[in-house]
């Protein structure tokens, strides 16, 4: 089921992730849980909510001196860039830090990607790991993940190297991220539905005969699509 929540929530979702003071960060999530509607197809992120607070909680108090990839939560597509100016990425992407390591969501396309900066590989390779793409100022002979090497990170080129569509639904402003070649099955579990056998979506898009039509669950998606699923 999908979970229904009002823009807000997702706007808190980008502010709590560009916070850095911890008790903010608490206020946020309490918020986050206010507005969040309850129902059955929100226990997940409830859950999500709570466990959240209970690290803020934890870290309360102390500083970590070494970054721990948990305290990342990857909900997002991410994209990793190493070596460049923090000054710099900051004023375009306005990051936050935890740690040695910046981060944050950013609308690439309308789509939301989360953005890691990490200064040296060998001692972060537990977030660039979880990543879909690299870009580095530098050329890198990495080969746990594609990477690319730029003067300065293009999101939207980096996007589309990494093989990253965006699927619109119903009357949705931001899209949600999916992988070239994912069908509407895909997305239908990426919004947590109950799909059934009986499931079908309509479409307006790029791979339709005419807009509007009815296709299964198994019909490919393509960037920029419009997907109505009825469950």
């Amino acid at each position: 089921m999908p979970i229904n929540a009002p823009q807000k929530y997702y706007d808190l979702e980008e502010e709590y992730s560009k916070q850095k003071d911890l008790s903010e960060k608490e206020r946020i999530l309490k918020e986050m849980m206010i507005i969040l509607p309850k129902h059955k197809g929100t226990d997940k992120e409830f859950a999500s909510l709570k466990r959240r607070m209970s690290l803020l909680k934890k870290r309360a108090g102390r500083t970590p001196q070494i970054h721990r990839a948990e305290t990342i939560r990857k909900r997002w597509p991410r994209f990793c860039l190493v070596g460049y100016d923090p000054a710099l990425i900051n004023s375009s992407m306005n990051l936050a830090k935890i740690g040695n390591i910046m981060h944050g969501i950013v609308k690439v396309d309308s789509i939301p990607i989360q953005v890691v900066l990490i200064q040296n590989l060998d001692k972060d390779k537990d977030v660039a790991n979880q990543s879909e793409i690299i870009a580095s100022r530098n050329r890198l002979d990495y080969k746990a993940v594609p990477c690319i090497q730029m003067d300065f990170p293009d999101l939207s080129r980096l996007r589309k190297e990494a093989g990253i569509i965006g699927v619109y639904t119903e009357d949705s402003k931001d899209a949600v991220p999916l992988r070239a070649g994912e069908n509407v099955r895909g997305l239908a579990k990426r919004l947590h539905l109950d799909i059934k056998k009986s499931s079908y979506a309509v479409l307006y898009g790029k791979n339709v005969k005419f807009q509007g039509q009815r296709v299964g669950l198994d019909h490919a998606l393509y960037d920029g699509d419009r997907v109505f699923i009825k469950v």
